[in-house]
């Protein structure tokens, strides 16, 4: 009889532990599963803004490029008839000697498509390439001529690099001498973005490594110590053994409602810190001498983690917030305006009068980025108790304004304010987009920041 009690007592520990585990082991596998999911988010984002900004850089550096060459023409073709040929064959001359960087040179062709000037492949002059395609089919040479004769634009296509002796992307701008029937341009090869989009990639992948050997070496822990705990415990009674399983099932289900939360669109540094933190409390608990000791160590390792829990919440919303890319503008400045009342107390009032058709994805970031900021000034700085929040359509422009009630500053000193880091990036934001920024404020007055945007964007 005893023998049959003693292997029943076994079998029952070892179901408790299999059941405390497995719970466990699931969580770490959504969190991993939500980890990839948010990092990929993430990754893709980055990529597209390394794109649009590399992009930018490069138009602006073409728009350079190309107002050198029409300088340097400028004297012979704004002096020239239409039959100078003398004056043509100088321009050519010009335009075959200005090159820039490894691979920059400058072209130029005749409306009808014959080329004039293609320096590293002096062969082509002379010839008509109308039709001429890149290795993806783009009659790359009909839109340079078109964008040319409607005022001037961008063309990205393929083309052979010199450095390379293969054809690889290039963005090119082109303009037309309307009087000569010629298209002139320069372009840049724009492969190095997709090398700057691989190391991001790279970055984050390293990162996420990173995590998980952070939240293995958790996982690890957190099994060691509750197999120690299960495997010392001696249970007397099923109704005890059952108590025990449901409340730690209970609090694996917080614990996954709590790690959902704390997977953010970006990794935070701190996080292995945090980890290491916790298993040292956990440490504390399994060796604690006294119910005191092993309760204060308890409040200290649940302080540790809501700690953890809100800095990354809001660290995730700064970097990103969800409801901007799932229900737009209004719905995440509405929560925005929310999340601040409740948490500071000031009273933020949200007003819209806005077509969000009209508003592209570049200009809802920018204005709730300058919304944010403002809260943030209203509530650390300004001290204020109300803030009114007014976003509204005006004859062509998207207007946002936040108005405070608190302290106030003199208008000169903003400029030399150690906290005006804040409004000098909303202020570029704003400019950016080809927009106007301006704050009005007086002490004890109240402070008005107002954002306009051109509807365009």
């Amino acid at each position: 009889m005893l023998t049959t009690l003693s292997g029943m007592s076994m079998p029952i520990r070892i179901k408790i532990l299999i059941l405390a585990m497995l719970p466990l082991l699931l969580m770490f596998g959504l969190i991993i599963g939500l980890v990839v999911i948010q990092s990929d988010t993430l990754s893709k984002n980055q990529a597209n803004l390394i794109r649009s900004e590399t992009l930018l850089s490069k138009k602006q550096e073409l728009l350079k490029y190309v107002e050198l060459a029409r300088a340097s023409i400028a004297p012979i073709y704004d002096s020239a008839n239409e039959n100078d040929d003398n004056a043509k064959q100088a321009v050519i001359d010009i335009l075959n000697n200005l090159t820039f960087g490894e691979d920059g040179y400058f072209f130029a062709y005749t409306y009808d498509g014959t080329n004039l000037v293609l320096p590293y492949q002096p062969e082509m002059v002379g010839q008509n390439i109308w039709d001429v395609e890149d290795n993806r089919g783009f009659k790359l040479l009909q839109a340079l001529i078109l964008s040319a004769q409607q005022g001037g634009g961008f063309v990205e296509y393929y083309w052979h690099k010199p450095s390379r002796k293969e054809q690889v992307k290039k963005l090119s701008y082109a303009i037309g001498l309307d009087k000569w029937g010629w298209m002139v341009g320069t372009g840049v090869y724009i492969d190095d973005i997709d090398t700057q989009v691989t190391s991001v990639h790279g970055k984050i992948d390293e990162t996420i490594s990173k995590t998980f050997i952070g939240l293995g070496i958790a996982l690890i822990i957190t099994i060691g110590i509750v197999a120690s705990l299960a495997t010392s415990i001696h249970i007397s009674a099923r109704e005890l053994a059952d108590q025990k399983l449901q409340a730690l099932n209970r609090q694996l289900i917080e614990s996954q409602e709590e790690e959902r939360t704390r997977v953010a669109r970006e990794l935070h540094d701190g996080i292995n810190q945090i980890l290491v933190s916790v298993k040292y409390r956990l440490d504390s608990i399994k060796d604690a001498k006294t119910n005191e000791e092993r309760n204060q160590n308890v409040a200290l390792g649940q302080a540790t983690l809501n700690e953890a829990v809100r800095e990354l919440r809001r660290i995730s919303k700064d970097l990103r917030p969800a409801l901007l890319d799932d229900l737009g503008l209004l719905a995440a400045l509405d929560d925005l305006a929310k999340e601040v009342t409740e948490r500071s107390g000031m009273h933020v009032i949200f007003e819209h009068h806005l077509n969000m058709d009209e508003v592209s994805k570049s200009a809802e970031i920018t204005l709730y980025r300058v919304a944010q900021e403002a809260l943030h000034n209203a509530e650390k700085h300004a001290h204020a108790k109300a803030v009114d929040i007014i976003l509204q359509q005006e004859e062509g422009e998207i207007v946002l304004t936040i108005a405070d009630d608190g302290v106030g500053f003199e208008d000169i000193k903003v400029s030399h304010n150690a906290q005006s880091m804040g409004l000098k990036n909303m202020r570029e934001r704003i400019e950016n987009l080809d927009g106007i920024f301006s704050i009005s404020s007086q002490i004890h007055q109240g402070t008005e920041v107002r954002a306009i945007l051109p509807i365009a964007h």
